[in-house]
């Protein structure tokens, strides 16, 4: 939780997003050099959002050229996740980010867990296509010691006639909850800062920015640790325009979906000393027009996707459950369908499918079921593999899924070929009651296949009951799960999934 003067500065902030002026010093004594950070982050998609109020790439770009017309010493930035999730990316894999943000005119970019969701294969293919440069302090190949992708640890630049240098930091829970691989390194962030920016200190460097992608409550506490030199952090993770100072540092947040710009301007006397700071935030709204390089590259993404997923694969004769809550904390009809589907498919005793992996947040109304539902849905691109379990080790899985709904965690288990009934009131650990497999109970002795999500079986969502089980069919040759439910839509032509007791609360 912020501090009371912080909460004030995000008070600050939304006053300031809702006028959308900058803030400007009212007075700056004789500067010498002025210089001016730009940051989004967590921008998903291309176009604008909230019913066309905010957003939108090719208006971002109108006010990144404006505000670049008055002050040609200005860095643009993006703090994390860009290549998904999204219905685009769910085909695309980032593609048309890349390609767009390389119009905006961003200079750098630090990787955000969303940027792994793909695996990273596709991640470095998309680094290879950016017009801008990586930066990564903390993300290493394991192979090499090196950034991973050939990012570049730090890069150290004279701007506006000031020496600055600018690093990235991504949260390591990232190798937790997205499909880095085994070959990917999130090293801890702080004692990384803590070299990173001594070396730049040590190296005569005026201003240190960090391009992180952490929550707020780590960018704090990397802002107030003992050794790290920043001066600014633009931070990613996020979804909602947020503003603190540690200390002497001012940690920004964009928000999401490029809704707002956050605009940094910093003046240093002639002696090299940074007088004066200030901070923005500038709606992206229907007010600013489209800067035509952009839109026209928006708009072929558009139309090519159009005809992509438009296409209709099926209907559904019921509203599938398909909110966040419902499907984190109970069975859902919709989490029945894809558990069923992934069942049949790979013909396992048991599919488990943890519901965060479920998105879109809403309830799929009846009637046509396109491509573009099945991308909203299912937006991370996850593969189903096959494991062999034990009784015991299901059932841990189970525990652990249970324990997950208290905070409707994405471990939340939707299951198929079998049911269960658990007591909410027990201790975690111990709360299921009940489990059947087809029709006999749960042995621990017994051996069952289980389709599960690759991301589970290497640990997502903090799973560690599959650790230990014996591959039956792995991700290299695996189908991916959006395939799954598409062709089972298909084969049925109209679904009607309805809950029908397998996941049973006992209170």
């Amino acid at each position: 939780m912020l501090s009371r003067p912080a909460r004030l500065v995000l008070a600050a902030v939304l006053l300031l997003a809702a006028c959308a002026a900058p803030l400007r010093p009212l007075h700056v004594a004789a500067p010498e050099s002025h210089l001016t950070l730009l940051q989004v982050n967590d921008v998903y998609v291309l176009e604008p959002v909230d019913e066309g109020r905010r957003g939108g790439l090719a208006r971002l770009a109108t006010l990144v050229k404006r505000i670049r017309r008055e002050n040609p010493a200005t860095l643009v930035a993006v703090a994390g996740d860009i290549v998904s999730p999204s219905e685009a990316s769910m085909l695309l894999r980032g593609e048309q980010m890349i390609a767009s943000l390389n119009a905006v005119g961003v200079d750098l970019a630090t990787f955000g867990n969303h940027e792994f969701d793909f695996g990273p294969t596709i991640l470095a293919q998309r680094m290879r296509e950016s017009a801008f440069t990586w930066v990564s302090a903390n993300v290493l190949d394991r192979r090499s010691g090196q950034p991973f992708g050939g990012a570049r640890r730090e890069v150290t630049l004279t701007l506006g006639g000031v020496r600055v240098g600018l690093f990235g930091l991504t949260t390591p829970e990232t190798a937790r909850t997205s499909n880095p691989g085994p070959d990917v390194e999130f090293r801890d962030p702080i004692a990384t800062a803590r070299a990173v920016s001594g070396e730049m200190r040590r190296n005569g460097v005026q201003l240190i920015v960090a391009l992180t992608h952490q929550h707020m409550a780590a960018d704090r506490a990397l802002a107030a640790a003992p050794g790290v030199e920043v001066d600014v952090v633009l931070g990613g993770h996020e979804h909602e325009p947020l503003v603190a100072e540690e200390r002497r540092t001012l940690v920004t947040k964009a928000g999401s979906d490029a809704r707002y710009l956050v605009q940094v301007d910093l003046w240093f006397a002639a002696d090299g000393r940074l007088r004066e700071r200030s901070w923005a935030f500038h709606e992206v709204s229907a007010r600013i027009p489209d800067d035509p390089d952009v839109a026209r590259i928006v708009g072929a993404y558009a139309e090519r996707l159009g005809r992509e997923l438009d296409v209709v694969v099926g209907r559904t004769s019921t509203p599938l459950e398909a909110r966040r809550t419902p499907l984190r904390t109970q069975e859902s009809n919709l989490g029945d369908f894809v558990a069923d589907a992934m069942r049949a498919r790979l013909k396992t005793d048991v599919a488990l499918m943890n519901g965060g992996g479920i998105r879109s947040d809403r309830i799929v109304s009846p009637g046509p079921i396109t491509r573009r539902d099945i991308a909203s849905l299912l937006p991370f691109g996850n593969v189903v593999v096959v494991l062999e379990l034990s009784g015991r080790q299901l059932r841990d899985a189970l525990e652990f899924g249970l324990a997950q709904r208290d905070r409707e965690g994405g471990g939340f288990l939707q299951v198929s070929g079998m049911r269960l009934a658990f007591d909410p009131s027990r201790p975690a650990g111990a709360r299921l009651v009940d489990a059947q497999v087809g029709d006999a109970p749960l042995d621990a002795e017994r051996r069952y296949s289980v389709a599960v999500l690759d991301y589970l079986a290497r640990g997502g969502d903090g799973f560690t009951a599959f650790r230990d089980a014996r591959v039956v069919l792995d991700a290299a040759s695996g189908p991916i799960l959006a395939d799954i439910l598409l062709q089972a839509i298909a084969a049925v032509g109209t679904i009607a999934p309805v809950v029908d007791g397998r996941i049973r609360s006992t209170r």
